[in-house]
């Protein structure tokens, strides 16, 4: 059985008595976090990773940082899917727990600026973790393949889970707006977001979705979030 990990939300600095304090943002919701906490979520921030994957991340950060952890990853990792700012998905293949981890989640496309992308690749540079000749190519962005444009499209006109996301593609379900989602794609009183991720099947039609859905996120151009 493979276990898969990310993590939810946005985060965000609020200043407290003068002081940054990170806040991740769920659903129009703040959560605050320790430290440790923090850097376990960053870890899985636009990444998609197995325990050891994660373990061996975690490690370098607290190393790289001069961090000091009393307490196992498990113990902070628990914390996190409890509270809903990390999620996980189990499956006998690669693409079963890739699915169970995605299908409840909720895409948010992400603005595109090019001076926060500046800032953060000058940030890097300055920490000596790109050279100078890395800084053109990520500055760069990345082209989206068709499906991938669709993608976004769809996720711009409606808050989509990536189960009805599959569904509307797969059937060719036209989704406009918010309502559209209730009306066309739940057709029974009983389906729920749950239920209805339950009853997608993945097929090899839908590989390439979801591997578009998947990509966007690497590229950080969507966000998940956790109804």
């Amino acid at each position: 059985m493979l276990t898969l990990y990310t993590a939810v939300g946005s985060l965000q600095f609020v200043n407290v008595n003068g002081k940054p304090v990170p806040h991740v943002i769920n659903n129009q919701k703040e959560y605050g976090m320790s430290k440790e906490e923090l850097l376990v979520w960053s870890c899985l921030a636009f990444q998609i990773l197995t325990y050891p994957e994660l373990e061996c991340l975690f490690e370098k950060n607290c190393a790289d940082s001069g961090q000091s952890i009393s307490l196992p990853l498990s113990h902070y990792l628990n914390r996190l899917l409890l509270r809903g700012l990390l999620v996980k998905g189990m499956g006998v293949s690669a693409v079963d727990a890739l699915y169970r981890l995605l299908g409840t989640l909720t895409i948010t496309p992400v603005e595109d600026r090019f001076l926060p992308r500046l800032a953060s690749v000058f940030l890097l540079y300055t920490k000596g973790q790109v050279q100078l000749k890395d800084i053109p190519r990520l500055l760069r962005k990345t082209k989206c393949t068709p499906t991938e444009r669709e993608v976004l499209a769809l996720a711009g006109k409606a808050s989509l889970s990536t189960a009805e996301l599959l569904l509307s593609m797969e059937r060719g379900i036209l989704i406009r707006k918010e309502e559209d989602i209730l009306e066309k794609l739940y057709t029974s009183p009983e389906d729920t977001c749950s239920t209805l991720t339950d009853t997608v099947q993945i097929t090899h039609a839908q590989y390439p979705v979801l591997q578009a859905v998947s990509n966007l996120y690497l590229n950080q151009k969507i966000l998940f979030q956790k109804i």
